[in-house]
């Protein structure tokens, strides 16, 4: 049986895609490290991850460091077909970029695509280790329709696992920790292939699947092999991500696998697309991302009852703004010690009430029913003050309750208790048996 690591709290970490697209270099990955080591790591941050694009080479010219579009990529394989660092962005290579994240103590994360990429199909590349080639494996008819660069493999092809084998080898080799898998969640022969590869390479491995948007509550026995598996498309700072991870996460609430993180995709805070100035950006350039060089857009109300969600549902805390660009309260909702302690917990919340375009989601602390966090969500346009009863958020009168983002105890007062939130904002609230303290 393929299993996953067992990770026994949701991951938290950085992801370079938000902010830079498919065009991270070496100097803005280290500039963004060490801000991470200063910011983050004290809060359990551990995971950095370079996203897509890290094997491109671009025929344009390059304004101040950072591209201008993503067109005539060049992408870079070896003599085994498999793609490696390209030399313009990462110079010194990826391993240097991963001894400095362990110098922290912390995790490299890589990003990759399923399949064999098409350029070595065309030279017919030979699969390390076998007799075999890449025109053997791979599959014309399996081709991801956001990112057309790579064939699928035909995981029933004598060498097609042998491919996936030197794949992993070369990112263990190069010390990655971490393997974000990309277009890879409907196709559970590759996605195990790729987890038997990292079984079977000698270093410990994180495995993601990615994208969400067509992930199946079908597929979980598929899925149980992976640490984290996505539950939506890619998430930007507007008002339709609030609704997503509301839904998605209700639709999922009921999978109780441990070990297995149900992901809510990035944390879209502070400084997004910064590669992007002065150029406007399509929407639909899934490859760089959405929208041009901006700071999150989202309200502080929209912003809290973003984090408060994750925390909840124990999704993974990957934060997707550029670090060094982010301002200090993004920090602050991010490394909150309430969003910590509840996302750490590691319990899946679920929806207790909704009514009149309030969501109440709940999450009781591990191993104690009575004690634990709940979030009152306002899905409206509109300031809502409502009346909450012991009855309606399932707990005893007497228990202790604390408004976390109001910074302010809370009471039921003659039976009950009345709260006053923001348009698309939440009442994030501490609950505990009046026994603990």
């Amino acid at each position: 049986m393929l299993t996953n690591n067992r990770l026994s709290t949701p991951p938290k970490g950085w992801n370079s895609f938000d902010c830079y697209g498919v065009f991270i270099n070496e100097e803005q990955a280290l500039r963004n490290l060490e801000v991470f080591n200063e910011k983050l790591r004290p809060f359990g941050y551990e995971y950095f991850c370079i996203d897509a694009g890290w094997y491109s080479e671009y025929d344009f010219q390059f304004d101040s460091g950072k591209p201008i579009q993503k067109d005539t990529a060049k992408l870079l394989i070896d003599e085994y077909g498999r793609f490696v660092a390209s030399p313009r962005l990462f110079p010194c290579g990826l391993k240097y970029i991963a001894d400095r994240v362990h110098e922290y103590g912390l995790k490299f994360v890589i990003h990759i695509m399923r399949g064999i990429p098409r350029i070595a199909v065309e030279q017919n590349t030979p699969i390390k280790g076998t007799k075999y080639y890449a025109r053997d494996i791979a599959n014309p008819d399996s081709i991801c329709t956001w990112c057309p660069f790579l064939y699928g493999v035909d995981m029933n092809k004598p060498g097609s696992q042998e491919y996936y084998d030197s794949v992993i080898e070369y990112l263990a080799e190069n010390g990655v920790d971490f393997i974000k898998a990309d277009d890879i969640i409907m196709f559970p022969d590759e996605f195990k292939a790729v987890r038997r590869a990292i079984n079977n390479c000698g270093r410990p491995m994180v495995l993601s699947l990615s994208p969400g948007n067509q992930a199946a509550k079908v597929n979980i026995e598929h899925f149980r092999c992976a640490d984290m598996v996505r539950l939506s498309g890619d998430i930007w700072d507007e008002r339709a991500a609030l609704d997503t991870g509301l839904d998605r996460w209700n639709n999922w609430e009921d999978i109780d696998e441990p070990g297995l993180w149900l992901d809510l995709d990035m944390i879209p805070f502070g400084a997004l697309q910064v590669y992007a100035k002065g150029n406007k950006n399509s929407d639909d350039n899934l490859l760089s991302g959405k929208g041009s060089a901006r700071m999150c857009q989202f309200t502080l109300a929209e912003k809290q009852s973003f984090i408060t969600m994750r925390a909840l549902a124990a999704s993974p805390l990957i934060m997707g703004g550029e670090l060094t660009m982010t301002p200090d309260e993004d920090f602050a909702l991010i490394t909150n010690e309430y969003i910590l302690d509840c996302c750490n917990n590691g319990v899946t919340g679920k929806q207790i009430f909704y009514q009149n375009y309030l969501d109440i989601r709940k999450t009781p602390q591990h191993g104690e029913q009575e004690s634990g966090w709940l979030g009152v969500f306002n899905r409206s346009l509109s300031p809502k003050k409502i009346t909450l009863t012991p009855e309606i958020l399932k707990m005893a009168m007497g228990t202790k309750l604390f408004n976390i983002w109001d910074n302010k105890a809370l009471d039921f007062a003659q039976g009950k208790l009345e709260v006053t939130i923001e348009p698309d904002g939440v009442c994030f609230i501490r609950y505990k048996n009046k026994k603990k303290r």
